[in-house]
C-alpha cells in the first residue's frame, strides 16, 4: 500500500521511557518489534521510531509510529501472542508510568518535505 501525499494517516503511537543501563537492550528490541511489524502487520504502511537524546522526557524516551491508512485499518490489524512476545522486553524495561500509547494523525502532511 503507498499512501499519496494528499491522503491523510493515522498513527499508532507508543511512547516510553528506560533507565539509561537499559538503552542498549531496548533498541534491540526496538529493532524486533521493527521486523516483527514488516513481517506480520501488512496494514502498517509505515513504521518510524525515535530515541529522545536530550529534552524534558526522562532519559532515554523512546517513540515507535505505526503508520495506518485509516482507523479501519488500524482496528482491523489484530494483536497476536507474538506481538506481545516481541514487545515484553519493553514492558519489562520501562520506567512506572511512563509506557503511552495514543493515536495521531497527520492533517498537514502537504507541507512535508525530504531534502
Amino acid at each position: 500500500m503507498r499512501l499519496r501525499e494528499t491522503d491523510m494517516s493515522v498513527y499508532h503511537v507508543v511512547q516510553w521511557s528506560v533507565s539509561e543501563p537499559d538503552a542498549d537492550a531496548c533498541g534491540k528490541a526496538v529493532e524486533v518489534i521493527a521486523e516483527h511489524v514488516r513481517a506480520v502487520h501488512p496494514a502498517v504502511a509505515s513504521l518510524r521510531t525515535y530515541r529522545q537524546t536530550v529534552g524534558p522526557l526522562p532519559l532515554r524516551t523512546y517513540f515507535v509510529f505505526a503508520e495506518y491508512e485509516s482507523l479501519t485499518a488500524m482496528d482491523a490489524d489484530p494483536d497476536t501472542p507474538a506481538c506481545d512476545e516481541v514487545w515484553s522486553p519493553v514492558f519489562a524495561a520501562a520506567q512506572p508510568g511512563t509506557f503511552v500509547v495514543s493515536i495521531w494523525s497527520d492533517p498537514q502532511r502537504a507541507s512535508w518535505f525530504e531534502r
